[in-house]
């Protein structure tokens, strides 16, 4: 049976190469790596989100699709945040947050309907709801809205 079977052989490089760079890995690494980010920054997102309680409302309104609306969040400790934005919001930077968002908003359609919708802690104060409804005032907005939940007994 000798001679039958593959014979191999082992070749050896005679001097020293440099390695090569493989570009494939390091591209599934970097798309692991994106996806890891992601990932953290929209549990991010959601759980700040989540950190209102929204009141109940018996009569509570099904949500409007509206062309312009500036949505304002107050937390549980009272911090004025715009959603998606800036947090730790004075009424002044605030009020003119709303007129720059309500300017281009009629610019872009001046038919446009444009309101404040504000999403506060159901164990938050008044005080701090006060504050948003001068800074829409003061930007030339009327028409505020708050986010409630459905139920609740009145």
């Amino acid at each position: 049976m000798s001679g039958h079977g593959k014979k191999f052989s082992v070749h050896t490089a005679g001097g020293e190469e440099e390695p090569e760079f493989q570009v494939a890995p390091m591209v599934d690494v970097l798309l692991v790596l994106l996806m890891f980010f992601t990932a953290t920054t929209t549990t991010e997102i959601k759980s700040q989100i989540a950190d209102l309680t929204l009141p109940d409302a018996q009569d509570a309104k099904d949500r409007e699709k509206g062309e312009g609306q500036f949505v304002v969040n107050i937390n549980r400790l009272g911090g004025l945040e715009q959603a998606g934005g800036q947090s730790g919001l004075t009424e002044a930077a605030l009020s003119q947050l709303i007129k720059k968002d309500y300017d281009t908003t009629r610019k872009l359609n001046p038919n446009a309907s444009y309101r404040v919708l504000v999403r506060a802690d159901k164990d938050l104060g008044w005080e701090k709801t006060k504050v948003v409804l001068k800074a829409a005032a003061t930007a030339g907005v009327a028409n505020v809205v708050f986010a409630t939940t459905k139920g609740g007994k009145g």
